[in-house]
């Protein structure tokens, strides 16, 4: 459960952005270092992207300066074989073990957390792996958000302007933290203490059960914080829930059944939720029934969570693939990041394992190459304020208008009957979304959208 915990060493160079990076207020420009950095996140308005940073006591917010859509192109991951043995482990002389990754939204850039014998480095991938280099940390920009106790990270999630952290382990209670951008320097979180129930250890609940992976999206208009936790009860926590007092209780909706959760992503495509966990070296999809909150009845007091996997580890062969499924066939995994709503990075085990980008989704991208679809939708105007219009392909089309932000989360989701649509997009930050229609027939239509 709990990451590796080494020096930091700080060997390459971030430049300073020009201009205030908004997702930043008060910051502070100097050297950051930790003898216990453990976890990463990348948050992004559309138009400034910061790396975020938790160690045992702290998160950093750090302006990387890595806000150029021009770059996403010949950033973008197809594969990189041999990717710890050729680009990590040249760049420190030693044996790099990789602990987290996430991706730019903006540039497309890979940030890489990982341990070097007695230290702790984070990478930047650049141009496919034909730039890789060493963050150096030694001249940044940052704010610093103390948790005001012994932090213990387990992992971070970002949606809507806000960051949650779960921490805590076997030995120390589990909380959830909040906190929301701009990043104040020398802020603080709200935190609410949690109880999860295990049907895994009893089927009561248990404060020495903290949530561990962590990751957000939006199910039937509601953020909900999903992950998996040790051996391992899956939860969906209705984010609207935190604002309350007290012990927050944590219902157990579904279980994977033994091993660890290494990361967990929320993605939305084909028209349907998914929950994608990294659980020990593979990866599986689940489906939307366990994570719309509608298992909580049936779970919250009784030891009858469905199991998905059999006692050997195997997805049970009863359960049908809405539900859950094995991605990743025989090949092992040591990482995964968010790529975008259709597509996730995988490091594959072992020094020579590739780093490459897999399409999850049977729709495409709205990216111009990968589109298929003859069939066009027009928005207008674009970019827009508070109002966007869009004409769909013909007269009767029916089904659903979503616009998706960087983090690939649902920002605004509406039905549509017609040729034409309008949709209210004021309560959104300025940025670069991607508005996707989903017809009835299956076809999935998407395009750019600018919010001013």
């Amino acid at each position: 459960m709990k990451k590796l915990l080494l020096q930091l060493c700080m060997l390459a160079s971030v430049s300073t952005a020009f201009g205030q990076n908004a997702l930043l207020q008060g910051s502070t420009t100097g050297t950051i270092s930790s003898s216990s950095f453990a976890d990463l996140c990348m948050v992004s308005d559309g138009t400034h992207a910061a790396l975020l940073v938790a160690d045992m006591s702290s998160v950093y917010a750090i302006d990387i300066a890595d806000n150029n859509a021009g770059e996403a192109a010949a950033n973008t991951v197809t594969t990189i074989p041999n990717f710890v043995a050729d680009k990590l482990n040249p760049l420190v002389g030693q044996s790099v073990t990789v602990i987290d990754m996430v991706v730019n939204p903006i540039s497309k850039s890979v940030y890489i957390l990982g341990s070097a014998g007695a230290n702790k480095v984070i990478f930047k991938v650049a141009k496919n792996g034909a730039d890789v280099s060493l963050v150096d940390l030694s001249n940044v920009t940052y704010s610093k958000m103390d948790w005001g106790s012994a932090l213990n990270i387990n992992d971070m999630a970002y949606a809507d302007g806000k960051l949650y952290v779960s921490t805590g382990t076997f030995t120390l209670d589990g909380s959830l933290g909040w906190v929301s951008s701009p990043f104040a320097h020398n802020g603080s979180f709200s935190k609410r203490s949690t109880t999860l129930f295990k049907s895994n250890w009893g089927g009561s609940y248990f404060t020495t059960a903290p949530l561990e992976t962590l990751t957000i999206g939006k199910i039937d208009g509601t953020n909900r914080l999903m992950g998996v936790t040790t051996c391992a009860p899956g939860f969906s926590i209705d984010v609207n829930t935190l604002s309350g007092s007290g012990l927050l209780s944590v219902t157990e909706d579904f279980n994977i059944h033994q091993g660890q959760s290494k990361k967990a992503i929320y993605m939305h495509h084909d028209g349907k939720d998914w929950l994608f966990d990294l659980h020990d070296s593979k990866l599986y999809r689940i489906g939307k029934k366990y994570l719309d909150g509608s298992q909580v009845t049936a779970n919250k007091y009784d030891n009858n969570s469905t199991l998905l996997r059999d006692n050997s580890g195997n997805v049970k062969a009863s359960l049908p693939e809405e539900e859950i499924k094995l991605m990743s066939g025989t090949t092992t995994l040591s990482m995964i990041a968010f790529w975008d709503n259709w597509s996730i990075l995988l490091l594959e085990s072992g020094a020579t394992g590739a780093l490459t980008r897999s399409k999850m989704s049977v729709e495409n991208p709205s990216d111009v190459s990968n589109v298929v679809t003859t069939q066009q939708i027009e928005i207008y105007p674009n970019p827009a304020h508070n109002n966007v219009t869009v004409n769909l392909p013909n007269n009767n089309a029916s089904g659903t208008i979503q616009v998706i932000n960087m983090n690939g989360s649902v920002a605004t989701k509406s039905n549509v009957n017609g040729k034409t649509a309008t949709i209210d997009i004021s309560s959104l930050s300025t940025g670069i979304y991607t508005l996707t229609v989903e017809l009835e027939d299956g076809t999935s239509i998407s395009e750019k959208l600018t919010v001013e």
